[in-house]
């Protein structure tokens, strides 16, 4: 069946056929002044019409390089959308007079456009961590487009712009967008299956199998006036330490999952470390001894593992505080002042940075060592590395450009998986999807909704300029990598069981094929342990489904979703206060149904 797709989709770029053989780069240089020029495209062998823009071309004094194709172009008031791989949302409708929303941070490095004249996707498959994304709109007329900032490289650009264009005719959808960007991955050997991956890797088929469960042990107050997390007053203080849970309540609360009926899990302690969580990374040891130290710490495991369970711990890779007794001035990421190079405050201070080499050369392996010998089994959890762009080191003695970084982060990835059985981290950006295995979430469209509803209310009106993007969770991460990369849909799906039966979290969750996870819970409830088993119970029969890649999503009657497995197996969400009948069986007011493919 996923050969005839391919054929298929083969067929679909080929017979959309290209009206244009060239586009329209703008140069922008350093005194702002602008140069255009037209650049032609190659015809490739897979349909794609392909703009390469040579290194030499990209002299210095030039600060940004825009692409600008007609084809990503439509007026105010026409059906269609854009698509744009970010994680606070996807979609882009033409219904605006004047606005502007460019985004940097992208989960994927590939765009789209439906329009009246048909749809398109376009892939940046060269310096493709150096763009930002833009889509504006002037007097109606909507644009997309990419712009590279080669200002930010911090180096002379390392390789060629180059970008392959699709035209996938009128009928194509978001959905076959995806498709073409998976396939990409998929036949260059970048990803494989999961159904592949599991096949000699156990931890990895119990993960698959299993809900993620996150403990919070220890985290800092925040004390009053301190002004917010991103707060330069957190350098100036000692942060005091609040136990919201000890070892020992961690061991409760997997006795009360057991007996709850919750046979399968991959705990994680999370705050664990010296100074709790956020605490003075890169430090890892001595664990906390308010939680009851490495001794109780050993035992927890011990237990866990005696009840079927799989042990892993939340650590992080990506800051570094100088209050550590691992800080080093030589070995953090440099700026190219030769600065250590900042990104925000947390409670453990102003975080600054790795270098992901010095990293996996310096630092990772004796902290392996350590995890690896208090008997930790189940995938390593990383925090931040999947979910944002790498940031180059200018450092003399360790220079890495973006792309550097983000090989030395699958370096990263590689070893958690030869000594855990595998990578986790956050949000899905895919510069790691060679090595990731699970994603914490890969929206925050949620977020950046309650954002604006909280807004509009202090301000009893509705926002002048509001984001141009939809903030409603689209599973166009799920249709390139479910079936290849484990994950939870959103930020607000994270214990989405904790809320009523019928609840739109909940419905999401499983019309996004995600798998369960929990963490903002406080454990301390008997309701929030039947929470877990709850989605355990729900997840067993449709587990089956994460092997599966998603090759349908659509609204087949108004407020209910179908969501289509490669295997033929279909989830029908119903978001709706009534009844809803599909293939003669009822899928209730807001529940959903599981069609199983006919044998």
């Amino acid at each position: 069946m996923k050969r005839a797709w391919y054929i298929l989709l083969s067929l679909l770029i080929c017979v959309g056929g290209f009206a244009k053989s060239q586009v329209n780069i703008i140069f922008e240089n350093n005194d702002k002044s602008k140069v255009e020029k037209l650049y032609k495209l190659e015809t490739m062998p897979d349909g794609a019409q392909r703009l390469t823009i040579p290194v030499c071309d990209i002299e210095r004094g030039i600060k940004k390089v825009s692409v600008i194709s007609d084809d990503y172009q439509a007026n105010k008031g026409e059906d269609g959308y854009f698509i744009m791989p970010a994680l606070m949302g996807n979609q882009i409708f033409f219904k605006f007079d004047n606005s502007k929303y460019q985004c940097h941070q992208l989960q994927m490095p590939f765009w789209g456009a439906k329009t009246p004249k048909g749809t398109y996707v376009a892939i940046a498959k060269g310096l493709e961590l150096e763009y930002t994304l833009v889509a504006e709109t002037k007097n109606g007329l909507h644009k997309m487009y990419p712009r590279y900032d080669i200002d930010k490289i911090d180096f002379d650009p390392y390789e060629d712009i180059v970008i392959d264009f699709y035209d996938l005719g009128k009928k194509a959808t978001y959905v076959d967008m995806a498709k073409v960007y998976r396939k990409y991955q998929l036949d260059r050997g970048e990803v494989k299956p999961l159904r592949e991956r599991v096949k000699n890797n156990p931890t990895l088929k119990y993960s698959v199998e299993s809900p993620f469960v996150r403990v919070k042990l220890a985290h800092n107050k925040h004390p009053k006036g301190i002004g917010g997390f991103n707060s330069p007053k957190w350098d100036k203080i000692t942060p005091e330490l609040h136990v919201a849970h000890t070892f020992d309540s961690f061991i409760d609360i997997m006795r009360k999952m057991y007996q709850a009926g919750v046979k399968e899990a991959d705990m994680c302690f999370v705050g664990w470390q010296v100074g709790g969580f956020d605490g003075y990374f890169p430090d890892l040891f001595p664990v906390e001894e308010r939680l009851g130290g490495e001794a109780k710490m050993r035992e927890a495991v011990k237990i866990g593992k005696e009840l079927g369970y799989h042990m892993t711990t939340h650590i992080n890779n990506h800051n570094m505080y100088k209050r550590a007794k691992g800080w080093s001035d030589e070995f953090v990421s440099k700026n190219r002042k030769g600065e250590p190079r900042t990104y925000v405050y947390w409670p453990g201070g102003q975080a600054y940075h790795t270098c992901f080499q010095t990293i996996c050369d310096r630092y990772m392996d004796k902290d392996i060592a350590k995890l690896k010998d208090m008997g930790m089994n189940a995938p390593q959890h990383v925090d931040v590395t999947s979910a944002i762009r790498p940031s180059p080191c200018c450092d003399a003695l360790h220079p890495n450009n973006r792309k550097q970084q983000a090989q030395h982060q699958i370096r990263l990835g590689e070893k958690y998986r030869k000594n855990f059985g595998g990578f986790t981290s956050e949000a899905g950006f895919d510069h790691c999807a060679k090595v990731l295995d699970y994603a914490l979430y890969t929206s925050t469209a949620s977020k950046g909704k309650a954002f604006v509803e909280a807004t509009e209310k202090r301000l009893k009106r509705k926002m002048n300029n509001p984001p141009m993007v939809e903030f409603e969770i689209l599973p166009l991460w799920q249709i390139v990598y479910h079936g290849i990369i484990l994950s939870n849909v959103d930020w607000y799906t994270i214990d989405c069981y904790l809320k009523p039966k019928g609840h739109k979290l909940r419905l999401k969750f499983i019309e996004c094929g995600g798998r369960p996870t929990f963490y903002w819970t406080k454990y301390k409830k008997q309701s929030d342990i039947d929470g877990i088993a709850e989605a355990y119970r729900e997840y067993v029969p449709m587990r089956y489904l994460q092997y599966e890649f998603m090759d349908r999503h659509e609204e087949i009657a108004k407020n209910v979703f179908l969501t289509g497995y490669s295997d033929g197996s279909e989830v029908v969400v119903n978001y709706t206060k009534k009844p809803f009948e599909y293939k003669g069986q009822v899928v209730e007011a807001r529940d959903y149904r599981l069609f199983k493919p006919s044998k």
